[in-house]
């Protein structure tokens, strides 16, 4: 596991450490090399990716995806960009795990196409792996290039072996750690084979060093990668029509002590906050887990710790 919180005001670090192993088998130690999977961590950077081609007026949140995407299901024709990123689509899943477990992307397809959608476009959050594939496909009919690629490219200044894609942790990676979780057989395991392949990547394929993501984060903070304007917009609250949910687009919207935060976590192993009032951010990389246990209250703990109450 990694940790590392910042005050991105004064590019002050506060504790940058490396803890555990990134193999166990062999018992290397995790070290500053080490690349972790970030799985749903992706979906934020895929929706600053989205914002980017919204910036640059090549897209629009109100955009219908059938304008991108062809050969969609009847019920599917009127979805917005804006229900994929808040998750309000009302698409069936790429899931359950046992559903879809090593499904290629046409048989993956067939089989949410069909499925009838569970609710009018904007009523309510339901998460969604789904429409992160959609996503993919839009931003590569618009800039005809492959998404890992378009991705790295325009948000990532470092190599490709600290900053790439890959949805399967049977891939062999030099310096990627191994990933183990007990969600197959209840006891630990090497990951789970769920979502493989080129067609997952806008859902959990991005792959980071903890050096990559500072500067990566570093970047966002300082409107590198987004004009203050696009990224406020990427940050407003989507109006659910019959929900309570607080969730911007892509993003989740939590409050600590009394202080906002950006963010998201994947696989409940890694996770991001971002407090723009406080110019603070925390990344925390692991590379599994024992037993299940809230990676958000984990967070709620370490942001109690850095940031000064109200």
């Amino acid at each position: 596991m990694v940790l590392h919180w910042q005050s991105l005001k004064t590019t002050r670090y506060y504790t940058k450490k490396n803890y555990g192993y990134a193999n166990l088998e062999h018992q290397v130690p995790v070290n500053d090399q080490s690349i972790f999977r970030v799985y749903s961590i992706t979906k934020i950077v895929i929706s600053v990716g989205i914002f980017q081609l919204i910036e640059q007026g090549k897209l629009s949140l109100e955009d219908k995806i059938s304008k991108y995407v062809s050969g969609l299901p009847k019920d599917w024709q009127d979805i917005q960009i804006k229900h994929l990123l808040s998750h309000s689509s009302g698409i069936p899943d790429m899931a359950p795990i046992p559903k879809f477990q090593d499904l290629t992307e046409q048989q993956a397809k067939e089989k949410v196409f069909a499925q009838a959608c569970k609710f009018t476009p904007g009523e309510r959050y339901d998460y969604n792996q789904t429409g992160f594939w959609l996503l993919k496909r839009v931003i590569e009919k618009i800039e005809q290039k492959k998404l890992a690629n378009w991705i790295i490219q325009h948000q990532f200044q470092s190599p490709n072996d600290t900053a790439f894609f890959s949805s399967d942790s049977r891939d062999i990676i030099r310096h990627r750690v191994t990933a183990y979780f007990p969600f197959t057989k209840r006891t630990l395991t090497i990951d789970h084979p769920y979502l493989q392949g080129d067609y997952a990547h806008a859902q959990n394929g991005l792959n980071l060093s903890l050096s990559a993501f500072i500067i990566w984060d570093n970047l966002l903070r300082n409107n590198q990668l987004l004009k203050k304007k696009f990224k406020d917009l990427m940050w407003q609250l989507y109006p659910y029509t019959q929900s309570p949910k607080i969730f911007a687009y892509g993003w989740d919207k939590r409050l600590v002590d009394g202080h906002t935060s950006y963010g998201f976590s994947g696989s409940l192993v890694t996770a991001y906050r971002i407090f723009p009032a406080k110019n603070v951010s925390i990344i925390l990389l692991s590379n599994g887990l024992t037993k299940f246990y809230n990676i958000e209250n984990a967070m709620n703990a370490l942001a109690a710790l850095v940031i000064p109450g109200k």
